[in-house]
């Protein structure tokens, strides 16, 4: 039996995975965010789709035989084992550090459909995506803490949406999502 040939575009690092993004990364996200169209809560008039769709895109290449849904399924993006797995992507000019946080917009009484939310970085230059971590829906919901727009954290950071937020460094590590 022929062992499957590691992916040269991922990287795996102590705090995150590196997936290396090529054109065809950036086409297909492009076409998916057109279908998309800007959501009405948008705060950034439609301007992070890109992002959002290449950090999906990174996670479907990695999880082996994971399928996209997020075309059909608005309250999920891939599955993977029988698991509902929903992405969260924001854009970022460099590494991610683990002082950094993961953030899920929604309301503070957010009825989920999910089973595990995985969190990336797509670099503002569109050349890399970091997988950074995740956890079990349950789980997070649990232990990150709710900001309401307008909110200021301990670090002076001021919320332009509501929603949970945890410190990257709270996360499973991205490799452990594979065994699930």
């Amino acid at each position: 039996m022929r062992r499957p040939r590691k992916s040269k575009r991922f990287k795996e690092r102590d705090d995150y995975v590196l997936y290396t993004i090529d054109g065809g990364d950036i086409a297909l996200a492009h076409q998916r965010s057109c279908a998309m169209g800007v959501l009405p809560s948008s705060y950034t008039q439609g301007h992070g789709r890109i992002t959002g769709c290449l950090g999906e895109i990174a996670v479907n290449h990695y999880l082996p035989r994971s399928r996209y849904v997020g075309d059909k399924i608005f309250t999920y993006d891939l599955t993977f084992r029988k698991q509902k797995v929903e992405v969260k992507s924001k854009i970022c000019s460099g590494c991610p550090k683990k002082d950094f946080s993961a953030f899920l917009n929604g309301k503070e009484d957010i009825e989920y459909d999910h089973d595990v939310v995985v969190f990336t970085r797509v670099r503002r230059d569109l050349a890399f995506a970091y997988i950074v971590g995740w956890l079990p829906s349950p789980t997070f919901f649990d232990e990150a803490i709710y900001y309401n727009k307008g909110d200021v954290d301990d670090i002076g950071f001021s919320f332009m949406s509501a929603g949970y937020q945890i410190p990257i460094s709270e996360l499973n590590h991205p490799s452990a999502l594979k065994s699930i």
